[in-house]
């Protein structure tokens, strides 16, 4: 069975003749943005407006540990393993695996798997790397 992923998310369009809403294929924009062969994390956005954004995230081998003061976030592992450290709770996630992240928490992820692991990750309010604090291990 082939797993079909795409992101729907309404979006709040003001255009008369623009759908209310963003469509886009996950996959199609994987393909298209893969993770370079020296990059340890990509972020590309696949839907962003002020209130929120929907970002595709390759992570190669580990994210630094960070937190966010205005950020929430919900991820989706769309592809692969690894550990998960929330707080200090480390968590072993595979594919399928959603979680909630609130602004404040220290959160990163090791992959533990062969290819690169990929992240559906929807933030509000919209993505700002200025809200991005790096913490020291």
């Amino acid at each position: 069975m082939t797993l079909v992923c795409v992101a729907f998310l309404l979006a709040g369009r003001t255009g008369a003749d623009e759908p209310p809403y963003d469509l886009t294929d996950l996959f199609v924009q994987l393909e298209r943005n893969p993770i370079g062969p020296n990059e340890e994390m990509r972020i590309t956005k696949l839907v962003e407006k002020p209130e929120m954004s929907g970002l595709l995230v390759q992570v190669r081998g580990s994210l630094p540990p960070h937190f966010h003061k205005l950020t929430h976030e919900v991820v989706f592992l769309v592809r692969g393993e690894g550990l998960f450290q929330l707080g200090t709770e480390r968590l072993a996630i595979k594919t399928g695996a959603v979680m909630r992240i609130s602004p404040g928490q220290v959160h990163t992820f090791t992959n533990q798997g062969p290819k690169p692991a990929v992240f559906f990750v929807v933030t509000t309010p919209r993505w700002d790397e200025q809200d991005r604090f790096m913490v020291k291990e």
